[in-house]
C-alpha cells in the first residue's frame, strides 16, 4: 500500500508540474526515495497523462526493480542527489520558460530580489553544462550538494530541484521560475533591485525564531 502511494504521489506531481507548464513534452523527471528504494518517472513520457502504475522502481545503483517501462535517463543524477545529500527524499528535474533562460545565458538569477526566494532558495548552484544523462553531468553536482545546495541551474538544460519530500522539492520549483519570472520582467521596465545582505539576514532570524515559536 505505501509504495502505491509513494509511486501515486510521483505521477501527481509530475502531471502538477506539466499542467504548471513548468516543464516541455516529454522533458523533467521526478523521484522520490524510501528506504533502499527509489520511484522515478519512466523515460519519454508526457507527464499529464502519467499515473501510478507508470511509475519505476530502481535501487540505489540504477538496477529496475519494478515497472513496465524504462526509467529517466537521467536517473544517474537522482542517484547521485539521494547518495550525497541524506535530507533530500524528493527530486524535480525540469524546464521552466523564464528559469530555463537563465540557465542559457547562464546569468545569475537575483535571489534576494524578494524575502521568499532567499529563504527558498539559498544558495543556488550553477552547473556549466555537461550531457545530460551521463555520469559526468551526474557527478557535476558533487561540489554544490557539499555545500548545502538544493537549487540548481544546469547550463543549456534546465534546473533541478530537491527537497526532504516532493512537496519542498515543488515549493523550491514555483519559487525558483516566479524569481526568474518577476527578474525578466523588472529588466523590461529598470533594473532589479535586491534587498540589502544584512535585512535579508535579520528576515531569516525572523522566520527561524517564528518557527521554532510553533
Amino acid at each position: 500500500m505505501l509504495e502505491e502511494q509513494l509511486k501515486k504521489e510521483v505521477a501527481e506531481f509530475a502531471k502538477l508540474v506539466w499542467d504548471r507548464k513548468l516543464t516541455d513534452g516529454t522533458g523533467g523527471n521526478m523521484s522520490i526515495k524510501y528506504g533502499e528504494k527509489i520511484y522515478i518517472t519512466p523515460t519519454s513520457t508526457i507527464k499529464h497523462f502519467l499515473t501510478e502504475k507508470d511509475i519505476i522502481t530502481i535501487d540505489k545503483n540504477g538496477n529496475k526493480i519494478d515497472g513496465l517501462k524504462k526509467p529517466s535517463s537521467e536517473k544517474k543524477m537522482h542517484i547521485k542527489i539521494y547518495e550525497k545529500a541524506n535530507d533530500v527524499n524528493a527530486v524535480i528535474h525540469a524546464h521552466p520558460m523564464y528559469a530555463t533562460s537563465f540557465a542559457i545565458t547562464f546569468e545569475k538569477l537575483p535571489i534576494n530580489a524578494l524575502p521568499e526566494s532567499s529563504l527558498v532558495l539559498d544558495p543556488i548552484t550553477y552547473i556549466p553544462y555537461q550531457m545530460p544523462g551521463t555520469q559526468e553531468f551526474a557527478d557535476a553536482f558533487n561540489e554544490g550538494l557539499e555545500k548545502g545546495s538544493r537549487v540548481f541551474v544546469l547550463q543549456n538544460h534546465g534546473v533541478t530541484v530537491a527537497g526532504k519530500d516532493m512537496n519542498e522539492a515543488y515549493v523550491k520549483l514555483e519559487t525558483l521560475e516566479f524569481l526568474a519570472q518577476v527578474s525578466f520582467v523588472s529588466k523590461l521596465y529598470s533594473n532589479v533591485n535586491e534587498i540589502p545582505e544584512e535585512k535579508i539576514a535579520a528576515f531569516k532570524e525572523f522566520f527561524r525564531r517564528n518557527k521554532a515559536d510553533q
